[in-house]
């Protein structure tokens, strides 16, 4: 007996038990199954949404949720899946964390907001509209606070509440994460200011409509009413006021675990369904052997290390799709060894000469043919320094490649960072006689790590001056270009040849052929700040001229990355 003759016996034989017991089962069971699972699950329902909102109150983010939504999802053997009220976009599936098979989500869903409400009791006027705007900034710095201390893996805990809003516990935080945490907490004054004005229309009268020829007297004239109008408004206008901070509200969806319990009648279809497992497993045996083996074949050799192994694509079925994928995985793994081959060789070019030149003067040194004198050390000095912010750089950059550094995101007034960019790199300016101006836009604010934006910045700067000629000035620039912040590094150097210019920011690359030191640096910078602005959701360009100048040109997303 063949191999397939025994695959389409054994799977035939064990369709027609499965589906006999299957339908036994089902019908025997589905009644009392029913009831009991309906009350379960709005019990276990009732329990999931209870410590996912007590989470989200607590933290002031949802961010490191799906620690709490996996241990819930073991402990009561249900998926539990978030996703945002609004933009329906998907935070936490555990169908996914547990590696478990991915249905169309299914289940009770229920909506959750875990931000405070504001509550003006005993307030009016004046002071309820002062007491708003507090609660407002206070709820924002707090929730900032407690946010950054998750993301530190420290857990705060909302332990009281004024008007509703709540104050946050962290004593047993180091006041080093407190402090760092803290920065970038305060809204900035033109936001402030906006919550005066929305706190301010909470005054305004509700003016007197007319009926016919009788009028109707406002809201204000009854008291009471005018109370509430005034309370709904300060309440509306605090959770508008706050809607960029916080936990935003969820859709939190309860379906069944990986074994769910089915009970849909498949008596009718016992029959259907024997015939199509028979014949569909007739055609599988008959057709699904020649592409696999032609796969294993190809798998086995490329394990061994032969990288051109491809196989042909037939049909836009399961299998083709099969094939096509391990076509592109072939041609991945083929350029990521080419990508590292070429990678290896640049670094043992870029070192060779150096360790030669140690390796001489330390042999030099050992036979005296050479007096050890300061400026001699000093020189071997350098030149170590040098060969260590290489390797610096290559782990940075591979770091940022592997999508492994790490980014703190915070608003961040770009005319700020450009002014201290330019001081950080003003002592280098001035030693070259290169003047650094920055005009910049203090409106742009955006989403983005500052500390890697700066140091972006910092590669272009010290591009721009080393390539700049005494008495020139290099322009840092910052405005809005629709939804993006443009940045500029403009220079009035040698310029770029156009054959060059899509290879600048290629690693280890130089203008000068000879690849002297001397005319540049480890030739990482550029490669490190191209990937930095990728990992912010932006582009890099350049312009430039021989012999007039270059500018770098960088557009980021003003939302931050997951809004490009």
């Amino acid at each position: 007996m063949t191999f397939r003759t025994r695959v389409f016996v054994l799977v035939s034989l064990v369709a027609l038990v499965a589906t006999g017991a299957s339908t036994y089962l089902t019908l025997a069971f589905a009644r009392s199954e029913a009831a009991r699972s309906t009350q379960s699950q709005q019990l276990i329902t009732q329990r999931i949404t209870s410590e996912i909102t007590k989470y989200g109150r607590n933290h002031g983010t949802w961010e490191r949720v799906a620690a709490l939504a996996e241990r819930l999802a073991r402990q009561t053997d249900r998926r539990i899946r978030l996703e945002t009220e609004e933009l329906r976009e998907i935070i936490v599936d555990t169908a996914v964390l547990l590696n478990q098979p991915v249905p169309p989500s299914t289940g009770l869903s229920v909506s959750i907001d875990a931000r405070p409400r504001f509550e003006p009791a005993g307030l009016a006027g004046g002071k309820a509209r002062a007491v708003l705007v507090d609660s407002i900034e206070r709820y924002r710095q707090e929730t900032r606070v407690a946010a950054c201390l998750t993301r530190h893996e420290y857990d705060p805990v909302a332990t009281s509440a004024e008007y509703g809003v709540p104050v946050f516990d962290y004593a047993d935080v180091p006041a080093e994460v407190i402090r760092a945490c803290w920065q970038g907490a305060v809204s900035i004054p033109e936001v402030l200011e906006r919550d005066r004005v929305e706190a301010a229309r909470c005054a305004t009268p509700i003016r007197s409509a007319v009926v016919g020829s009788a009028p109707v007297p406002s809201p204000s004239s009854y008291g009471a009413p005018a109370a509430s109008a005034e309370g709904d408004c300060l309440r509306e206008t605090f959770v508008a006021r706050i809607g960029a901070v916080g936990p935003v509200p969820l859709l939190v969806t309860v379906g069944q675990g990986p074994n769910p319990f089915s009970v849909t009648p498949i008596a009718v279809a016992v029959g259907v369904a024997t015939l199509l497992i028979v014949l569909g497993t007739f055609l599988l045996s008959r057709h699904v052997l020649r592409p696999i083996r032609g796969l294993t074949i190809a798998a086995h050799r490329l394990g061994q290390g032969s990288l051109d192994q491809r196989v042909a694509v037939a049909g836009g079925d399961e299998l083709g799709g099969l094939a096509a994928t391990f076509n592109r995985m072939a041609d991945s793994l083929q350029r990521s060894e080419e990508r590292q081959r070429r990678m290896i060789s640049d670094i043992a070019h870029e070192l060779r000469t150096p360790l030669s030149n140690l390796r001489s003067y330390l042999e030099a040194l050992q036979d005296g043919l050479v007096t050890p004198d300061p400026a001699l050390f000093q020189s071997l000095h350098d030149e170590t320094m040098l060969q260590q912010r290489i390797v610096d750089d290559l782990q940075t950059l591979a770091m940022a490649e592997a999508g492994e550094l790490r980014y703190d995101w915070a608003p961040v007034v770009l005319g700020d960072l450009l002014e201290s960019c330019r001081t950080a790199q003003q002592p280098s300016a001035r030693a070259a006689s290169v003047t650094l101006a920055v005009v910049a836009d203090p409106a742009v604010v955006l989403q983005a790590d500052a500390d890697r934006l700066r140091q972006a910045l910092g590669n272009l700067v010290t591009n721009s001056v080393r390539h700049s000629p005494p008495g020139s000035t290099v322009i840092l620039e910052v405005a809005q270009v629709g939804q993006d912040a443009q940045l500029r590094v403009i220079d009035q150097g040698s310029g770029i040849a156009p054959g060059d210019q899509p290879r600048v920011f290629d690693r280890f690359w130089r203008g000068d052929r000879a690849r002297r030191r001397s005319s540049g640096g480890s030739g990482l910078g550029l490669a490190i700040t191209r990937q930095i602005v990728l990992d912010h959701g932006g582009e890099i360009s350049l312009t430039s001229r021989v012999g007039e100048g270059t500018t770098f040109i960088i557009r980021l997303p003003m939302d931050g990355p997951d809004h490009r």
